[in-house]
């Protein structure tokens, strides 16, 4: 196939002298054009149909591109909106753990306060318990200094040998024995006792006054 710097370019053999071209190389040429032209136009026809199929091609991947394009977007959608849900639920499960956390502090203080209280309340108890014990101890306490002692009873003794002296009961000496008409014996009176000390005292046993009274591991505080 010719090409243009060829056909430019081309030169023929002079036929005479005068002038002219031999017209077999005229006729070589021109069929060589013919052919060249023929072989153009059949390329030309083949990339004609190249061009179509490209540009059916092309509009294929045009729609497919538009496909891929709203394919994308509801992808895009659909991920952003599954994100958004797993934001959502996640907040709520974040939002929910800190309510359940903080009713969970809630009542671990309300507890703690309620055993505080109960605690406190026993404190309470227990002072009050100590206040009564340690007001009955020193109403026993009283009664006990209120009761006599020993020092009490010899004091008592001389006040009473004071103020009402006594004195010792002696027995008569006995008489002689003189003659007496015989009589029927009688039987002698009971003697008295001989008191020789107005201090003498018999001791009798009797219950005490204070007896009733309970003291140290009898003492019982429910009574």
């Amino acid at each position: 196939m010719l090409t243009i710097d060829e056909i430019k370019n081309i030169s023929f053999r002079k036929a005479t002298l005068s002038g002219g071209y031999r017209a077999e190389d005229v006729d070589a040429f021109i069929d060589e054009v013919i052919a060249s032209f023929e072989q153009l136009k059949k390329e030309k026809t083949n990339l004609v149909h190249k061009i179509d199929r490209l540009a059916t091609r092309l509009e294929e991947y045009r729609e497919d591109e538009e496909t891929v394009r709203n394919a994308l977007l509801t992808s895009q959608k659909m991920s952003d909106a599954c994100i958004k849900e797993a934001k959502d639920k996640a907040a709520k499960i974040v939002r929910e753990a800190e309510e359940k956390a903080q009713e969970l502090v809630s009542d671990a203080n309300r507890m703690t306060a309620l055993e505080k209280e109960n605690y406190l309340q026993l404190q309470s108890d227990a002072v009050a318990l100590r206040n009564e014990l340690i007001e009955l101890y020193s109403r026993h306490i009283k009664t006990i200094d209120d009761l006599p002692t020993s020092a009490d009873v010899e004091e008592s003794r001389e006040q009473l040998d004071e103020k009402y002296p006594t004195e010792p009961i002696e027995q008569p000496a006995p008489q002689p024995e003189q003659a007496q008409p015989e009589q029927q014996p009688e039987e002698a009176p009971a003697q008295a006792p001989k008191v020789t000390d107005a201090t003498t005292r018999v001791a009798i046993k009797r219950p005490g006054k204070f007896n009733h009274l309970k003291f140290g591991d009898n003492y019982d505080v429910s009574e």
